[in-house]
């Protein structure tokens, strides 16, 4: 599997991961909305300009990688947020 393809299923699975945290302030829908935008949004980066999606990636993947440890649906949510703004 290539590499957006592999950040853009990241990003689904991160929600529904989540998908128990009811108590939220970002609910679980919300949060696979925006999961589904970033990766509908990245892969077209990805597409258009390789060298920024590879960018961004590698920028965005620690953040990643810590939200899929904490499990919270807020976080993820802002995350998803600042995620969209950079990839505009």
């Amino acid at each position: 599997m290539n590499r957006k393809m592999m950040a853009a299923c990241a990003a689904v699975a991160l929600t529904f991961g989540f998908s128990s945290f009811a108590e939220a302030g970002c609910s679980p829908e919300e949060a696979q909305q925006k999961a589904n935008a970033f990766a509908q949004t990245i892969q077209g980066v990805a597409q258009k300009d390789p060298e920024k999606y590879a960018k961004i990636m590698q920028e965005l993947q620690p953040e990643l990688l810590q939200l899929q440890q904490k499990q919270d649906l807020d976080a993820l949510c802002v995350f998803y947020d600042k995620a969209m703004d950079r990839l505009k």
